[in-house]
């Protein structure tokens, strides 16, 4: 949930339960706002989602002029929303535990005039690895009280280790499910595949590092990508014709930018961006060939190049 959107139900919730005309200044105490943001997001309410706020001058305060549901607006965003929520809740991978009595709410309260085309409208997932759904529980039930647990970890090249980890976050990417946690044994901040966990056994032990949120805000949001460290690198890519329209639609990153330029008298895009490894970068730009090279920084197209080199030695 965004900061406007917890904002906007905050002053629902606020408006609904109050038996007079609330003030600004109360609105803003509530949603943690400054006055003028406040004003803003009732603008929103009233234009875009036709709540019927009403400001009286006689009692300093805005209040409902009839009873309103601040979910009637979304008939459409909810409709997507039970979509793709159904589409997760067949992939117990994806989604271990969804309350089908959920979707019925949504579905009888809100999509009745929608049903005739629902089974007309999906999504298609990711391709995505499987784990037994206990997993996930327990790893939320140690978040939870943070405590540690105690796992059997195998590597992608099969390796396996004993570790003790401070569970942070849980994260599905690309319909994978990733554990953030902090490392015991490495006294680093570590991404765990879920379905290469081979055991997990729960401690009563409580966290030794405390969480840092702004260490996870750095891990989760500064790299490119399922790889997270805590340095990065900024890497160009300069992609050629036939796909730079494609290249242009697509948002890469938040800390993306974009140059169109000229490569032998030819249009070209160079798209620079923070990366934490070169894996996951490079296939993305295997998967452009060939309209796409890593350009920078020398390690990077030089590992690019020998993964394109090998490809070449094993298959033609």
């Amino acid at each position: 949930m965004s900061r406007q959107e917890y904002s906007i139900f905050t002053i629902h919730r606020v408006l609904t339960k109050a038996r007079r005309p609330v003030s600004l200044e109360q609105l803003a105490e509530e949603v943690g706002a400054c006055c003028r943001t406040v004003k803003r997001y009732i603008k929103v309410m009233r234009n875009d989602m036709n709540a019927p706020i009403v400001y009286s001058r006689h009692q300093n305060g805005y209040y409902y002029a009839k009873p309103y549901d601040l979910f009637d607006y979304v008939d459409e965003k909810m409709l997507l929303f039970y979509v793709l929520v159904q589409r997760i809740a067949k992939n117990l991978a994806l989604m271990p535990f969804v309350s089908h009595d959920l979707l019925d709410t949504i579905e009888d309260k809100y999509l009745k005039d929608y049903r005739p085309i629902l089974d007309r409208i999906s999504y298609e997932l990711a391709d995505h690895e499987r784990f037994h759904p206990g997993v996930i529980k327990q790893v939320l039930d140690a978040m939870r009280s943070s405590t540690a647990l105690g796992i059997v970890y195998q590597n992608a090249a099969g390796e396996q280790s004993h570790r003790f980890i401070e569970p942070w976050h849980l994260l599905n990417y690309s319909g994978k499910w990733y554990l953030l946690a902090w490392c015991r044994s490495s006294l680093e901040l570590r991404t765990f595949l879920l379905s290469r966990i081979i055991t997990l056994m729960a401690t009563e032990e409580t966290f030794e590092k405390e969480l840092d949120e702004d260490l996870l805000k750095k891990y989760l949001e500064e790299s490119y990508g399922i790889f997270k460290l805590p340095e990065t690198q900024e890497v160009t890519i300069r992609f050629h014709e036939p796909i730079l329209h494609i290249v242009r639609a697509r948002e890469w990153h938040p800390k993306q930018w974009m140059v169109e330029t000229t490569c032998d008298g030819k249009p070209c895009i160079e798209l620079t961006l923070p990366v934490a490894d070169p894996i996951e970068i490079t296939y993305m730009v295997l998967g452009f060939t060939p309209h796409a090279e890593v350009v920078a920084p020398a390690p990077y197209r030089d590992y690019w190049l020998t993964r394109l080199r090998q490809a070449a030695q094993q298959w033609l």
